[in-house]
């Protein structure tokens, strides 16, 4: 198969393996070894991890699609999805489990382990697929690991930013069944966007600080049974 045959096959894909050159290429594993390092000294593709390689430069389209199942989130979706004004240079992707952070052109990729792993969808660039949270998974990532977001300031602006569905959310906090999760995202939900979903659920009377990050707290909420 001729190189310029070859790319066009591999310009499709967000990220290849050795094994896919052997079966586009109809040859023999060594040889699409040959075949990828020859590709990658002439600057065609860039190497990933190991075994991994990909022809495209989109940071999101590159850290969604290395490991399946896999999506963006966290104060890197924020990111991508303009809620933020900061600039990410750590690329933080939800996944099923471990796997050792990587670097790529700049970038560190770290996989994000999730229990709860659902509530993301796919948009199409012109680089390629990304997979990222919607707005209501992505606000209880947040608070499900509140580290890979930087601060509170950064969580309070995805809530003023993201588009909340309401019954989404509420769906969302039951699979999730973490009463202080709900809590917290109710109080901001309600004080971002006047949505009240405290009929949707029956709170404890334990009550959780409201800001993950802080050490003190000034008042209580008595309706979201918070320390704020």
């Amino acid at each position: 198969m001729k190189t310029i045959d070859l790319m066009e096959k591999l310009k499709k894909r967000p990220i290849f393996k050795v094994q896919d050159v052997e079966r586009l290429a109809y040859c023999s594993r060594e040889y699409a070894k040959l075949i990828v390092n020859r590709l990658k000294k002439r600057g065609y593709v860039t190497r990933v991890m190991r075994n991994v390689y990909t022809t495209k430069s989109d940071i999101f389209v590159v850290a969604s699609n290395i490991v399946y199942p896999s999506y963006i989130s966290f104060w890197s979706a924020a990111c991508f999805l303009g809620y933020t004004e900061q600039i990410v240079n750590t690329i933080s992707v939800a996944t099923t489990r471990k796997i050792r952070p990587l670097k790529f052109e700049g970038y560190t990729i770290r996989f994000v382990p999730l229990k709860h792993f659902f509530g993301y969808r796919k948009m199409t660039t012109s680089e390629g697929d990304i997979f990222v949270a919607e707005d209501e998974k992505l606000i209880i990532d947040a608070f499900l690991r509140p580290s890979e977001c930087g601060n509170f300031d950064e969580i309070q602006k995805i809530f003023k930013n993201a588009n909340i569905s309401k019954n989404k959310i509420v769906g969302y906090l039951k699979m999730v069944n973490n009463n202080s999760i709900a809590k917290k995202i109710g109080f901001l939900l309600e004080k971002t966007k006047n949505i009240d979903i405290a009929d949707s659920f029956r709170l404890d009377n334990n009550y959780p600080v409201l800001n993950p990050f802080a050490k003190e707290w000034k008042k209580r909420s008595s309706k979201w049974r918070l320390r704020i």
